[in-house]
């Protein structure tokens, strides 16, 4: 057999292996997809019909048999018999492919599978939701006790109590269980690929719910305060609004604040001990997300409710609009929410920063921050357009139309509203645009990387995009007008407010679409000025190596001619050496 049969014998079996394995891979990943979808899908439909059963008898039992609101026999028998069918033939479905699934996981290769991850967390969001649930009602309807709020009829009931406390239990229990499947599998922190991705996402999406009930749970408990402390000065009153309605909100508000803030704590908890553990999960692009989808969260719960009280304010001032009809409500919610969002939003960029320092960036967290910088530019500049439209619309129709306005209040409203969207939307855009501006026109290898990344390229085009759009057909229309104006149209309304109207849009896009020109102008210089020096580097050092190359060849034949007459002088003198011994011979 020769050398190159064997090589391609070799070859061939190497590539025979490689599809066995490819096709291995596949089949794998098929097996997994079938047993992860019905496990769950059996799970889920188990525990909803053993939940749906366990209830109904709890109500039979301890109440009577009217707990579905009949007293027919037949009503019972169904709300027992269905639940029960369905117990039936889920549960042995999911233990056969529940105790396949436990002998695959034997193998490492399986137990750190994607699917696999992607089911356990799947379970455990549901879990995690049923069981926050049941928790809300136990701790809303202890509250409503204490507080002496009325119960109705079916809370009164025990039975509907004790599903709760079965439904949390079960939950939580089911919880541990799964959690502690993950730590067995030996990967938690150090997962690879998607099965990382699967346990952040979870991550991130029980912490934005926990903070979103804490937050909204504070907020609702400061509205009821102001609420009490303003009611004297309004027609609203807590004891006139419902028997037992600020006892109910209040109890709500309570066990949302709870119950979000054990999700919230837990989960921040838990994800610091895993970057502790392991350092570089400080730096992933879903933790980094995270982070700053709360900051932005937090942030829109801080400025949305302080442009609402700067609109208030500024209609207040201008007193020709009737204050008394601003509902309480107006005033006690973003009173409520004010101060819980700026706490949250200072103590999570906080968080972004310390982070930032500590472990450092990588590749997909340094396009996360930027995308969200970028984005946050794009919304604080929306809304400064909007206001300096308001605004200067309601400034030229004073200074036009005068006193007289075509519906009393709508100049207080403009006026309200541009000042509000300005105070809100103005250092929102600045401040980011400043840091982003900052970070591209840095002359190092941060500043070539900021502006080459896509979401700088997208927003800069993107805003140059939206604003000449916005120059060509507002202008477009007003010179339509004036057209009409010159060619004696009696309804051209050349003056009027819509002309006006178009000519404060396109003014206020064509100040933002050159300042974004001006950006776009001056990363192509930056960039130019990089391709210029680069040019001529690499024209100096080819000019360099030709003179090099030219001297060498220059020394090398002056080196030659040097050998050839080394050469003759040895020769030379080892003639005359030979002569003298010519003549002592003779």
């Amino acid at each position: 057999m020769t050398e190159q049969t064997m090589t391609e014998q070799a070859a061939t079996e190497q590539a025979a292996t490689e599809q066995d394995t490819a096709e291995t891979g596949r089949l794998a990943m098929i097996r997994r997809l079938y047993l992860y979808l019905i496990a769950f899908i059996s799970l889920i439909a188990g525990l909803s019909a053993a939940y749906d059963l366990i209830e109904a008898l709890l109500r039979l039992w301890i109440t009577d048999d009217t707990f579905l609101g009949v007293s027919a026999t037949g009503s019972v028998q169904s709300a027992i018999a269905r639940p029960g069918g369905f117990l039936i033939v889920s549960a042995p479905i999911f233990l056969i492919h529940w105790r396949y699934i436990r002998r695959l996981t034997l193998q490492p290769a399986e137990s750190r599978a994607a699917l696999r991850k992607l089911f356990v967390y799947a379970v455990l969001a549901t879990a995690a939701y049923v069981s926050a649930r049941a928790l809300y009602h136990i701790i809303e309807g202890s509250l409503q006790l204490l507080l002496g709020a009325a119960p109705s009829e079916e809370e009164l009931r025990p039975g509907g109590w004790v599903a709760q406390f079965f439904h949390a239990g079960i939950h939580l229990t089911l919880s541990l269980f799964f959690a502690r499947l993950l730590r067995g599998d030996g990967d938690l922190g150090v997962e690879s690929g998607w099965a990382g991705s699967w346990r952040r996402l979870f991550q991130l999406l029980a912490g934005l719910v926990g903070l979103g009930l804490l937050l909204t749970g504070a907020a609702d408990v400061l509205n009821f305060v102001w609420r009490a402390l303003l009611e004297p000065f309004g027609d609203a009153s807590l004891a006139t609004v419902g028997t037992g309605w600020w006892q109910r909100g209040l109890s709500g508000s309570l066990a949302a604040v709870l119950v979000g803030a054990l999700a919230w704590r837990l989960n921040n908890l838990y994800w610091n001990g895993l970057m502790a553990a392991q350092p570089p999960e400080g730096k992933m692009a879903l933790r980094r997300l995270y982070l700053y989808a709360a900051t932005v969260l937090a942030a829109a719960i801080t400025l949305v409710p302080l442009a609402m009280l700067l609109r208030l304010g500024v209609l207040y001032l201008f007193g020709d609009v009737d204050t008394t009809d601003i509902d309480i409500d107006d005033l006690t919610t973003p009173l409520g929410l004010l101060p819980v969002g700026a706490l949250a939003w200072r103590w999570h960029w906080l968080q972004v920063s310390a982070e930032a320092q500590r472990y450092g960036d990588s590749r997909e967290s340094e396009f996360v921050r930027r995308l969200y910088y970028y984005a946050v530019a794009a919304t604080g500049l929306l809304l400064l357009w909007i206001g300096l439209v308001d605004l200067v619309r309601a400034l030229l129709d004073l200074a036009i139309i005068g006193s007289a306005s075509v519906e009393e209040g709508f100049r207080a409203h403009q006026f309200s509203s541009g000042v509000s969207l300005i105070a809100v939307g103005a250092p929102v855009w600045s401040l980011h645009w400043r840091t982003a501006q900052r970070a591209a026109e840095q002359d190092n290898e941060a500043g070539r990387a900021e502006r080459a990344s896509w979401p700088r390229r997208v927003y800069l085009y993107g805003i140059a995009f939206a604003g000449a759009l916005l120059i060509l057909f507002e202008l477009a229309q007003v010179v339509y007008r004036l057209l009409l104006w010159a060619l004696g149209d009696p309804n051209a309304d050349v003056f009027g407010a819509e002309t006006l109207d178009g000519l404060v849009r396109a003014g206020a896009a064509a100040a933002f679409w050159a300042v974004h020109l001006l950006a776009i102008r001056n990363d192509t210089r930056m960039v130019d000025e990089k391709a210029e020096e680069a040019a001529r580097a690499a024209e100096h050092k080819e000019r360099r190596r030709e003179e090099l190359a030219a001297r060498i060849k220059e020394l090398e034949t002056e080196l030659s001619a040097l050998r050839v007459e080394l050469e003759e002088m040895e020769d030379e003198e080892q003639g005359a050496d030979e002569e003298p011994e010519k003549y002592e011979e003779e």
